[in-house]
């Protein structure tokens, strides 16, 4: 396969977004690594490895990471238009874009803050907000469960655990809305510039909550990030803010998608779904095979830090990699009768959060979450009926825009 560029998949094409499995069925069996093309903008396309092993291995190979900018020339980059700007300048802090030894010190520094102890400690608070949340769930009829269940409570929860007060989550769900919608490749110049206009505003926000909280300090998400700060762990006021951001799409993105799949994946299922009512499945087992069997991250993107040589392809340095976390978690190899829904699988070891020193660093916080909701879920809805549903346009992420369902 060496210097073989066929593109064996097209990530956006109307069929493989609405079901990409029998696609990644294909491509494991076949081509275990190809090339992937897209649309987007600037964006030639890349390499992507579909089998459990090799995405699993490459997530740990640090011949592969994040910051592309330290092993390519300036010219090798179209430059940031200024309207970009902050959306660039904010993401450029987030541990997520970095490898080590910064990455390292940034993971460190933030592991308190969505520490299982820590995430256990807020259970009763985020039980509250679920309460809250279900309060709008009607009895009978249609309802949103995307727009008025899942995606609200997932952005409240964090933004409290935070410590944004509670008047503001609304303004906090409005900014993270359109910056999610600037990060994806899938984007517009106009997408990235309502994105960076929202980010400026919401790192902005922190400043003047970091200020307000070091006045009256409390012992939350926030306080604990400020603390590292002011500890002298070598956490800089930027980073500080850029972080609190960080952490609002940590905390919200996996939770919400997954609330979406997962119910969607139940009613599709109702023979699951009435033993999860029955009480026959285990909380974390049940999460678990939801995480697995539609997971929200479907793709993990690396380049490559230099010359590579990776199942057969030559990838060159600077090139783009995605590693199939949602087609590794289908893989037949690992589990038994991948493509069925079986809430009380056993086998626990998806690759829904990652791997490596990237897994992601809110799973504590939407596996709880998640838990709780889907308990609440089985004990408020009889059945499931899918009354209209739509997919998001997105490379890096599954998830539904809209999810109605009948709640009669």
């Amino acid at each position: 396969m060496s210097g073989l560029r066929r593109t064996v998949f097209r990530p956006l094409d109307p069929d493989f977004v609405e079901d990409p499995y029998p696609t990644y069925d294909r491509l494991r069996r076949e081509h275990p690594i190809g090339w992937a093309t897209t649309p987007a903008q600037g964006y030639a396309g890349f390499w992507f490895v579909s089998r459990y092993a090799d995405v699993n291995a490459g997530l740990k190979d640090d011949r592969f990471g994040r910051e592309v900018a330290k092993v390519l020339p300036p010219e090798a980059f179209t430059p940031i238009p200024e309207p970009h700007r902050p959306l660039y300048a904010m993401i450029a802090q987030w541990m997520l874009f970095k490898d080590p030894p910064e990455h390292a010190r940034l993971r460190r520094i933030a592991a308190p803050v969505f520490a299982l102890r820590q995430v256990n400690a807020m259970r009763p608070r985020i039980e509250v907000l679920i309460d809250a949340a279900f309060e709008v769930v009607p009895e009978y009829g249609p309802f949103d469960i995307i727009s008025d269940l899942s995606s609200p409570l997932s952005i409240d929860i964090v933004s409290d655990l935070m410590g944004v007060p509670e008047e503001d989550h609304p303004l906090v769900r409005g900014w993270v809305r359109e910056i999610t919608l600037s990060l994806d490749l899938v984007r517009t110049p106009e997408r990235i510039a309502a994105g960076s206009r929202r980010a400026a505003e919401l790192v902005a926000y922190f400043g003047t909550l970091v200020r307000e909280r070091r006045a009256k300090p409390k012992d939350d998400f926030l306080g604990l990030l400020i603390a590292a700060h002011d500890s002298g762990s070598f956490l800089t006021e930027q980073e500080l803010l850029a972080s609190c951001v960080l952490f609002l799409f940590a905390g919200h993105e996996a939770s919400s998608l997954l609330i979406g799949n997962g119910l969607h994946a139940l009613a599709r299922n109702p023979g699951e779904y009435a033993r999860l009512r029955a009480g026959e499945t285990q909380g974390r087992l049940v999460v678990s095979e939801l995480l697995r069997y539609d997971s929200p991250q479907q793709i993990a993107f690396r380049h490559a830090l230099e010359d590579v040589e990776f199942l057969g392809a030559s990838i060159r340095k600077g090139q783009t990699i995605g590693f199939g976390l949602g087609s590794a978690n289908r893989d037949p190899d690992v589990f038994a009768d991948a493509d069925r829904l079986d809430l009380s699988r056993q086998e626990t070891r998806h690759l829904a959060f990652g791997a490596g020193i990237h897994t992601c660093a809110g799973s504590s916080l939407a596996n709880l979450e998640a838990e709780l909701v889907f308990d609440r879920i089985a004990k408020r809805l009889p059945s499931i009926a899918i009354i209209a549903a739509q997919r998001q346009e997105s490379i890096l992420v599954r998830g539904l825009t809209r999810l109605i369902i009948d709640c009669g």
